[in-house]
């Protein structure tokens, strides 16, 4: 019975863990620097790919805010932009600002 408890406040330990850190994961994301995303996305070669119209299409693939990182991360990768975590923070700031709006 002890070690059912045990594994009990383990698993609930560790679920807070998980919760806090999506928390904390979510509100940087939001918290990014918007205008020097812009800049960055500005500067980039994000529309030699594709216009802005893949962040307004109806059947966009990109659904949520985490999707949207995620996303920027694989351009980032496409396209060695080399951005550091910040600047993917901030260029997914802008681009929820300016299309996303999650």
């Amino acid at each position: 019975m002890k070690s059912i408890n045990k594994l009990t406040k383990n698993l609930i330990t560790g679920l807070a863990g998980l919760l806090i850190t999506a928390t904390f994961t979510t509100t940087a994301m939001a918290a990014g620097n918007e205008a020097n995303g812009k800049k960055l996305f500005t500067g980039s070669k994000c529309n030699q790919c594709h216009g802005t119209e893949v962040f307004t299409r109806k059947d966009r693939k990109v659904t949520s805010l985490a999707k949207l990182e995620a996303q920027v991360r694989r351009c980032d990768s496409n396209l060695n932009t080399n951005w550091f975590d910040d600047e993917i923070i901030d260029v997914t700031a802008h681009l929820n600002k300016a299309y996303y709006k999650f």
